[in-house]
């Protein structure tokens, strides 16, 4: 059994979260913001089994979208080597580790 820990970008929440529900999957859902831009997120957990994460993935595939996101100017600011306008930002990550057990109580 493996646990996933999926960080998605607010805007792919949505969809992601509606087509995991509509395939059976069972998760928690976090409010979360990220480390280096402070944009919102949302973090699911969930336990699957080992032969499932691939069609976890596939479905993250399928409902969420990378995508270049303007480097706000405070935070340019304080990057004094920083160059870049926009960074590219993963639509969702996807953190997979062993699951030793799950206990519903």
């Amino acid at each position: 059994m493996k646990q996933l820990v999926i960080i998605i970008q607010a805007d792919d929440a949505e969809p992601a979260c509606a087509a995991l529900r509509d395939a059976g999957y069972r998760f928690t859902r976090l409010a979360s913001v990220g480390g280096f831009l402070g944009t919102p997120n949302v973090t699911l957990i969930m336990a699957v089994q080992d032969e499932r994460v691939e069609e976890v993935m596939s479905i993250l595939r399928a409902t969420c979208s990378d995508r270049d996101i303007e480097v706000p100017l405070v935070l340019s600011g304080r990057l004094r080597d920083w160059r870049e306008k926009a960074v590219a930002y993963a639509g969702a990550t996807v953190i997979v580790t062993e699951a030793v057990d799950v206990v519903r109580i």
